[in-house]
């Protein structure tokens, strides 16, 4: 994510020049910075603001199948585990000095991430 003041040009479609939108504008501003605010400077010095969260909306809802799920994120889990062998030495009601040996797994704790699908998919 951007956390500097950072201004990006876009070019009207009907020739009628260009807009910048503009992010974390006002450094004392905590509602504004991390990108939560958009500001759309028009060539006529118009300006509207946006909140991030409706331009997504905006951006999934539009978007095809495969752009959704590359904006959708993921919750990756590294599971870990540790495989051994117990052996119990039998007292009783099986034949005495008996050894039993049973198979055992054990998770250890997992690291979770999270992800965007795009980058699952690459292997990661």
């Amino acid at each position: 994510m951007i956390t500097n003041h950072e201004k990006f040009r876009l070019i009207d479609e009907n020739k009628n020049g260009e807009f910048f939108i503009e992010v974390n504008w006002n450094e004392k501003d905590a509602t504004i910075n991390e990108c939560k605010l958009l500001k759309f400077v028009f060539p006529d010095g118009k300006c509207i603001f946006v909140k991030r969260e409706h331009l997504n909306a905006i951006l999934f809802a539009i978007g095809k199948e495969e752009d959704q799920r590359k904006m959708i994120p993921l919750k990756l889990s590294h599971v870990k585990w540790y495989e051994t062998t117990v052996s119990i030495k039998a007292k009783k009601d099986i034949h005495k000095g008996e050894n039993i040996t049973f198979p055992i797994k054990i998770t250890l704790p997992s690291v979770e991430q999270e992800a965007i699908s795009e980058i699952k998919r690459r292997g990661i």
